[in-house]
């Protein structure tokens, strides 16, 4: 926390973190506290080393026991909010968002502070209550773009979009046209002219990063594609996607493994006998799907009933998952995975997940989760909520590829760069939607994107109904709706229900040509 570190072991930890050294810095900085508990500087680099090394848990508890040591409450409030990094990183947001609160309490003053706030209460799902951190962060440092694009983020995500145009801009230009993530997400916020584009300033970066590459090669797809330029719009897009191929390889056999998986150990035998007493807390409502499948749609439609809130795309049921099977090594699901999930009490569960919810649930009755990965838990969900209603989105096969295929999910869907994978990854996801449904016990609610669209009243009602909710005007208004919406749909969905999207890929019929074909050839497509 200071400049100056007399401790020859603390001086020694710091000189070890400057050369990389995550873990041997570490392991001095722990050896100061235990000798010097008082030591608030020792548990800063400790914590800072431990997270540096992955170690989440360790970096978590130097981070609250410099707190609790921290006699200012500026200095307190630091190690607060830094200590909701680790929380977030282990998918404890109730936490997380508590020691935020906490630290705001004891009074956050520094622009990155205020940033590391405002990012972790919109992580949470909760950017209303980020987004006046997010202005005190612009306001104490004017010429800090990671708080200009914060802000943008956030206004964008409450539906804010010449705010978030101009903080974004903001960002741009205090960064000296440096700031790509910033220049990616600007792409994507509305549609651009022939007289107002970014397409010269983005060709000028130059990328330090390849993943700062891919951003670049993303956003000028964007605005080609804007603009008509199909072929130049599509050399950018595969410039883009061979690049987060190589960041972020895909195995389609490990899916298939996984997949396999499910089947094996979730199958209708397995929902024979079922507990279905009552779970405490709000009813669930889950929809899944792939991405750009009109998931978000259906999120506000149910969102602007009156007893419903929705919570975002919270990791909670994965991590409630992977901690209850004692599972620390291993991807996040894989085949190994599986057969431990299965063993996990249904109970044991519904309380992780209801706990963990319990601070995001608006106070309403029913509550909406719409994390789209969460297909591959379906069997687990209807053991743990028995009540819950579990939505499915289907589009046509073709959109929703096409969909994924042109966004940048950096760090997520690593199966959507090449289009051999996204065609596997489809069969994929098939398969299990096709195996959940066969399980009449799941009860899965399967809804189709264009039909709702040709057709949103009858479908709207059939889709309450279903849900066991009362039919309500306000859900044949999805985009007057309150709330934010935290996913790449945050802009379509301010506006009414319209079919703009549907067929968009036939702008690139003739480049999409091996995709289509191989959804013919397995038989997915007619």
């Amino acid at each position: 926390m200071t400049a100056n570190v007399p401790d020859p072991a603390l001086a020694a930890a710091a000189d070890a973190m400057r050369r990389g050294e995550s873990t041997r810095a570490m392991r001095l900085a722990k050896g100061v506290t235990e000798q010097t508990p008082a030591n608030i500087d020792a548990w800063w680099l400790y914590a800072q080393a431990a997270m540096a090394a992955g170690r989440m848990t360790d970096a978590e508890r130097a981070f609250a026991q410099g707190a609790s040591r921290a006699a200012q409450s500026s200095a307190q409030a630091r190690f607060l909010v830094q200590r909701a990094r680790p929380l977030v990183e282990e998918g404890r947001l109730a936490d997380a968002v508590g020691s935020v609160r906490a630290a705001v309490a004891a009074g956050l003053r520094e622009s990155r502070d205020l940033v590391l706030a405002g990012f972790t209460l919109t992580h949470a799902g909760l950017p209303g209550e980020a987004l006046p951190l997010a202005e005190q962060a612009c306001a104490a440092a004017p010429d800090d773009a990671d708080a200009w694009y914060n802000l943008g983020s956030i206004r964008e995500y409450v539906g804010d979009r010449p705010g978030a145009q101009a903080a974004l801009e903001r960002a741009i230009a205090v960064s000296g046209g440096r700031f790509v993530a910033a220049s990616y997400r600007l792409s994507h916020l509305r549609r651009w002219t022939a007289n107002d584009n970014h397409i010269a300033a983005l060709e000028a970066v130059t990328c330090r990063t390849p993943i700062e590459a891919a951003r670049v090669a993303y956003a000028l797809f964007k605005e080609h594609d804007d603009l008509g330029h199909i072929d130049a719009a599509w050399d950018c897009l595969q410039h883009g996607a061979a690049i987060m191929q190589r960041l972020e390889p895909w195995s389609r056999d490990d899916e298939a493994a996984t997949v396999a998986a499910w089947r094996t150990h979730l199958s209708a035998s397995a929902f024979t006998e079922r507990d279905t007493a009552p779970r405490e807390g709000p009813r669930r409502i889950f929809i899944l799907g792939l991405p750009r499948s009109g998931t978000t749609l259906v999120e506000r439609i149910l969102a602007a009933h009156s007893q419903v809130h929705a919570m975002g795309e919270p990791k909670a049921f994965a991590i409630a998952v992977r901690r209850l099977a004692k599972i620390s090594d291993a991807p996040l699901l894989d085949a190994h995975v599986v057969a431990a999930a299965v063993k996990i009490p249904a109970r044991d569960i519904a309380r992780f997940y209801t706990q963990e919810m319990a601070p995001f649930n608006g106070g309403c009755p029913v509550t909406i989760d719409k994390r789209t990965q969460n297909i591959h838990y379906v069997g687990l969900i209807r053991r743990a909520f028995p009540d819950a209603a579990i939505v499915a989105l289907d589009r046509d096969p073709m959109d929703v590829l096409f969909g994924a295929y042109k966004r940048l999910f950096a760090g997520s869907h690593h199966w959507s760069y090449a289009q051999s994978d996204l065609a596997d990854h489809f069969r994929h996801h098939v398969a299990l939607v096709d195996h959940w449904a066969g399980i009449s016990e799941i009860g899965l609610i399967r809804i189709s994107l264009e039909a709702l669209i040709a057709d949103p009243e009858p479908h709207i009602r059939h889709l309450l109904d279903a849900c066991g909710l009362s039919f309500e005007e306000a859900c044949l208004r999805p985009h007057e709706a309150q709330g934010a919406v935290m996913t790449a749909s945050a802009t379509q969905v301010r506006r009414p229900i319209n079919a703009d999207g549907l067929g968009a890929w036939r702008r690139y019929s003739e480049h999409l040509k091996p995709l289509r074909d191989r959804l013919i050839h397995d038989g997915l497509i007619d």
